[in-house]
């Protein structure tokens, strides 16, 4: 019986180390490869956390959460983010268009948000200029969507309950740049990297190298 027992309890030892051992073998950095003017990676860390950062020309975007190991496959999860907007007001003015602004101190960004407006089954479609004004005739609003071009991944939709506003202002979310991770799997190639899809590039298999 006392055998049965030491025996029992080694071999769960020796698991036991065998799973940390493996766990242990993944953490390091992980750096893109073969992707033209491209920067981007994964760093994890012993305590299940990771950073992720990704530079492309003058866009930076990161991004962190935690990690787990299962199998071969490691598995990446960050809080979900917020869409990247938020009304700060919305009015009816007196005007024969119907405004849509983007309040923010950085020109470089809300130059670049895309709006769609649909109205019953129209719809129409812009974007900002430098100081983040879009303007279409004047309709009833049913919804607004915005995207800020750097973050296509982030959709924002704001449903509008007052059909007689034509004037909205919206402002970024600070964590608009931030990359969200929802149960993003790479898998451990036979050289100690990862490899899988991208979370920011287009669908593919994408190779992540060891340092």
């Amino acid at each position: 019986m006392k055998k049965c027992i030491l025996i029992f309890l080694i071999l769960t030892v020796s698991k036991k180390m065998e799973a940390q051992q493996k766990t242990d073998t993944v953490i390091g950095e992980y750096y893109l490869s073969a992707v033209m003017e491209t920067a981007s990676g994964f760093k994890l860390n012993p305590d299940s956390t990771f950073q992720f950062f990704f530079s492309y020309g003058a866009l930076d975007r990161s991004g962190s959460g935690t990690w787990k190991q299962a199998g071969k496959n490691i598995i990446f999860n960050s809080k979900a983010g917020s869409k990247g907007f938020a009304l700060i007001n919305s009015n009816t003015i007196n005007d024969d268009k119907l405004t849509i602004r983007i309040t923010d101190a950085n020109p470089s960004l809300r130059s670049h948000v895309y709006a769609v407006l649909r109205s019953g089954e129209k719809r129409s479609e812009g974007m900002t200029d430098k100081n983040g004004l879009i303007s279409f005739p004047k309709q009833h609003a049913d919804s607004i969507t915005l995207i800020l071009e750097f973050c296509p991944e982030k959709v924002f939709v704001f449903s509008n309950t007052n059909k007689l506003h034509n004037n909205f202002e919206f402002r970024f979310e600070k964590d608009i740049m931030d990359v969200s991770f929802d149960q993003l799997s790479l898998v451990l190639d036979e050289e100690g990297g990862l490899e899988g899809q991208h979370p920011l590039l287009k669908e593919g298999i994408y190779h992540f190298k060891k340092n």
